[in-house]
């Protein structure tokens, strides 16, 4: 095999496919290898279809991913036609999504995280209706910022994200058969980040590997699990990380 850079994305389809278009004129070959798959949580969304189907009317709907909106969009009809009028998303992925779903009002924070909704949402009266769409790891600051802020709130968990069991050995199957690759592997989750962490010596053994994370905050908390990483956003802005990426992987193809 040429030596070449080989960037590899462990995320959800979702994400991983945003990035890849991000990256999709450069010179390097991106693997996609989900190493999380997702589970609707059936007692979450049975739990929102009793609060619309009660009444509940919010003025505002939060989504903290294109999961959730896509969730709500499936399988909670009713909650889906307040979300269109009035929503907030936690970054322009997601806000991009609930457009083309047909969302006429629809925010986000010029800081494209959980910090930065929240920076976003306490300028909005305490007063309003709020339903909030996560995961079952929404990080742990927003959900009480929104438990403890808001008077009228609805939070629900739609969906898990799991460990895909066979997906470490594919990337180690991946490092091993690719004789002067050299490989970057995206993290793009505090899932992702510990499932990679733990199994990092399996995975760095193999050849030239490098470790970028999405956002800052994911890179204290590599450092908290004792993993290198090589690159990581200066900001927490998602487009912003793009373009550094970009810019980083340009700095390796300097050096083939």
């Amino acid at each position: 095999m040429d030596r070449n850079i080989v960037v590899v994305l462990p995320g959800t389809l979702d994400t991983s496919r945003n990035i890849a278009r991000y990256l999709r004129d450069l010179d390097i070959d991106v693997k996609i290898i989900p190493v999380i798959c997702i589970e609707v949580n059936q007692n979450e969304v049975e739990s929102a279809y009793r609060a619309f189907y009660s009444g509940f009317t919010p003025d505002v709907s939060i989504f903290t991913s294109k999961t959730a909106v896509k969730i709500v969009k499936k399988l909670i009809p009713e909650a889906w036609r307040y979300a269109k009028r009035y929503s907030i998303a936690i970054g322009p992925g997601t806000a991009s999504l609930i457009r083309r779903l047909g969302g006429s009002r629809v925010k986000y924070p010029q800081e494209h995280s959980s910090e930065g909704l929240i920076k976003y949402l306490i300028n909005l009266p305490d007063s309003i209706r709020i339903a909030a769409y996560c995961s079952s790891e929404v990080n742990i600051l927003l959900e009480n910022f929104l438990k403890e802020y808001f008077k009228e709130l609805y939070l629900w968990k739609l969906y898990t994200l799991s460990e895909k069991a066979t997906s470490i050995n594919e990337m180690v199957d991946l490092f091993k058969t690719s004789i002067g690759g050299i490989f970057l592997i995206v993290i793009t989750s505090s899932k992702i980040l510990r499932i990679i962490s733990r199994e990092a010596e399996s995975i760095t053994k193999h050849g030239n590997v490098f470790f970028s994370v999405i956002s800052k905050r994911l890179a204290e908390e590599a450092s908290r699990l004792g993993l290198k990483i090589d690159h990581s956003s200066s900001t927490n802005n998602i487009i912003g990380y793009y373009d550094e990426l970009r810019k980083y992987i340009n700095h390796l193809l300097g050096y083939i």
